[in-house]
């Protein structure tokens, strides 16, 4: 019964506080947080008014994509830097 009566919410749960090295859990934070911000955006046009102009939709996206972006290459970065410098710590 651990698997249809699960919240949906549990497996991310379970991948933060796994042992996953801290900078991989920054890249998929980092990911989600800039779906996230689009989503908002994209629900606008495909829904929205043919004429609209969401600025404030546009702007949170351009912002979440962006502290995204950011969190990869951050992430990334401290990934490839513990795999060449051998360094085993998780955070």
């Amino acid at each position: 019964m651990s698997g249809l009566h699960q919240k949906p919410i549990n497996f991310v749960v379970r991948f933060f506080r796994s042992d996953v090295h801290a900078s991989l859990k920054l890249i998929v934070g980092s990911i989600g947080l800039a779906l996230v911000a689009v989503f908002p955006l994209l629900l606008y046009i495909v829904f929205g008014p043919s004429d609209g102009n969401p600025i404030g939709l546009g702007l949170l996206a351009f912002a979440g994509v962006g502290l995204g972006q950011a969190g990869v290459v951050v992430g990334a970065v401290w990934f490839l830097f513990s795999l060449f410098f051998g360094s085993n710590r998780n955070g």
